[in-house]
């Protein structure tokens, strides 16, 4: 018998935190040192950081 559907459920994240953490991967902090410290994914804070480069 097959498995019932899961709803995959999304992180949400702030605002607020993804602003500080661009902030501080701005002001030389790195990547994986920002996201936990503003507990955020890693892959989030990097597609952010890729977007405001561009």
């Amino acid at each position: 018998m097959s498995q019932p559907f899961k709803i995959k459920r999304y992180r949400r994240c702030t605002e607020e935190a993804l602003k500080d953490a661009l902030s501080g991967v701005g002001n030389g902090m790195a990547l994986c040192e920002a996201a936990p410290v503003f507990k955020l994914p890693r892959s989030t804070v990097l597609r952010y950081v890729e977007d405001t480069t561009q």
